[in-house]
């Protein structure tokens, strides 16, 4: 049933609505900024659902829409997907993409980069006006045209937010079908909280804090394939190539389908020079991600991988 919440609108946000969230009991646990990717499915903090017993969105008319299932989650963007219904509303137009400003809770932020960052993917560095950025929400560029999504991380006690494409979350859409309560029994948030603290120093570029949570992440939860996975880019980026390798086995150990992990292990085998290795990598990536796959393939004929040998000491020759 629908119910009208009129006394509540002065709260939304400029754009979108927000995601309530009660506990067994009924009481309202919190509000959280959300807003519709699409008809029925909408985007809200991941982190609002974990405890929820049940959840509905408030949409911008005042319109309340119980969430039926969580369909869609990317952990480490903070995401989750929920289907509250097809009468919600559809949602705004798509922007192509991330330009130079960007909107999130009626606030401006300007953007400072747009860049890749490591086994993430694209991440946009936000800088917002006094008085914007506090918690995650939709992203909108200055037309109302969705972009994705605002991810708030904390490093080294500041609070620094981080814009998610969209494109990068079309590839959780209508991936479950799980209602709240079958979706939270699923959760393990053990080095939960160090796990994301890791991905905001990853993303600021500050290669040793990412490495100290990270690691303390997998201590706390062996299985924490995306954790190995990250952790083993930045011992790359710290100089600890082969330590790097085997945490993206370790990744692929924990969860076989995790492609870029794969796509990483083959990329640090070629530059070890072991062109067998990465070659065998290279052959089951194609077999899980073909886009991935043929990036690592190019790269391998590109650094000519075939004909690679270690020169004694450890560096790299090209036979002719």
């Amino acid at each position: 049933m629908r119910v009208r919440f009129s006394a509540l609108l002065l709260a939304l946000p400029a754009l979108g609505g927000e995601l309530l969230t009660y506990d067994a009991a009924g009481a309202l646990r919190g509000a959280w900024a959300a807003g519709p990717r699409e008809a029925g499915y909408v985007l809200a903090p991941r982190e609002a659902l974990l405890g929820a017993a049940t959840a509905a969105y408030l949409d911008e008319r005042g319109v309340l829409h119980p969430v039926v299932w969580v369909t869609g989650e990317d952990a480490d963007a903070g995401v989750a997907e929920v289907f509250v219904g097809f009468q919600a509303p559809p949602g705004p137009a798509r922007a192509p993409e991330i330009g130079k400003t960007a909107v999130s809770g009626g606030k401006r932020a300007l953007v400072r980069y747009v860049k890749e960052s490591g086994g993430f993917g694209w991440i946009a560095r936000l800088e917002f006006e006094a008085g914007g950025g506090e918690r995650p929400g939709p992203l909108f560029d200055e037309q109302g045209r969705l972009l994705g999504w605002m991810a708030v991380k904390t490093v080294d006690g500041a609070q620094m937010q981080f814009g998610i494409p969209v494109a990068r979350l079309d590839q959780a859409h209508a991936s479950l079908r799980l209602s709240l309560a079958e979706w939270n029994a699923r959760q393990d948030l053990r080095g939960e909280e160090e796990y994301q603290r890791a991905l905001g120093h990853l993303w600021a570029d500050d290669f040793d804090g990412a490495r100290f949570y990270f690691s303390r992440a997998v201590e706390l939860r062996p299985s924490h394939a995306r954790a190995w996975l990250h952790l083993g880019f930045v011992e790359g980026k710290t100089g600890r190539t082969r330590r790097g390798m085997e945490c993206y086995e370790n990744a692929i150990r924990h969860d076989p389908k995790l492609a870029p992990a794969y796509y990483y292990l083959g990329f640090a085998l070629v530059m070890a020079g072991d062109g067998g290795r990465a070659a065998e990598i290279c052959r089951k990536l194609e077999a899980l991600d073909a886009a991935l796959g043929a990036k690592l393939r190019t790269f391998m004929e590109i650094s000519h991988v075939d004909m690679v040998e270690k020169e004694a000491g450890g560096g790299l020759k090209h036979k002719h």
